[in-house]
């Protein structure tokens, strides 16, 4: 009985996938927008066990897109001490699978560590638009790794404030500061430039007026935050923590 309980408890740790809404303009179904708004996993179990990382790619995608998303992973190579090697259907191994969407563009955050639940693939899902900008690609492989957003750490208030009169009520799980009992920044201070960060409209009812402001000597002002080129110094450098680089 108490092993049933145990496996319903990291089923419910580890089955939830979640979806992303850049700009506004990717739909969302409301079951699937309350989840990935940490920083970076404190639980080792959910971490990838070594630094050697499979993927496979959709024949689904265009050469243009596998070729988008091997230059956006070979940051990765470069940068840290992962190394993602592209992997053929039939490799008996586990692997992040990069397929195509019609509408959403997410995935599950973290690593998997009960197989049977997910099987071989962790599957990152992208739209034709999230597929042409290096930048999703690698904040959606972020999370794969098993970082959440920027606005959500758990000293978030000490730099945004958030205007939740702009945001439907159904998102502002999104939102969500953290505990650093469950969550690490690993002393990276707050980056404005992180690619896990959203832009200052995201989610908005009205997206001429920002959803999230940042703080300057205690007054709130709009700024321009988050981006979709590169992760920032500091994403790399919670990449490098996490795995012992």
């Amino acid at each position: 009985m108490w092993l049933v309980i145990v496996l319903l408890g990291l089923v419910s740790i580890v089955s939830g996938e979640y979806f992303e809404n850049y700009y506004n303009e990717i739909d969302i179904d409301d079951e699937l927008a309350d989840m990935k708004t940490r920083n970076a996993l404190q639980n080792p179990w959910q971490r990838w066990p070594n630094t050697q990382m499979y993927y496979r790619l959709s024949s689904e995608l265009s050469d243009e897109e596998k070729s988008n998303v091997r230059s956006a992973l070979a940051v990765f190579n470069e940068q840290t001490c992962l190394q993602f090697e592209e992997v053929e259907a039939s490799a008996p191994r586990r692997y992040v699978y990069y397929k195509k969407s019609p509408n959403m563009c997410g995935t599950r955050v973290g690593y998997n560590p009960v197989p049977l639940l997910g099987g071989s693939s962790h599957d990152v899902v992208l739209t034709g638009h999230c597929l042409s900008k290096a930048g999703i690609i690698q904040h959606e492989t972020l999370h794969v790794l098993g970082l959440y957003h920027e606005q959500s750490r758990h000293d978030r208030d000490d730099h945004v404030v958030i205007d939740y009169d702009n945001i439907p009520r159904k998102y502002w799980s999104q939102f969500m500061a953290m505990s650093d009992s469950a969550t690490t920044t690993y002393d990276v201070p707050y980056d404005f430039e992180s690619v896990m960060h959203y832009p200052k409209n995201a989610f908005a009812k009205d997206p001429s007026k920002p959803t999230i402001r940042a703080l300057v000597d205690g007054a709130a002002v709009e700024r321009e935050m988050g981006q979709v080129l590169a992760p920032s110094e500091g994403d790399l450098f919670k990449v490098r923590q996490m795995y012992n680089c």
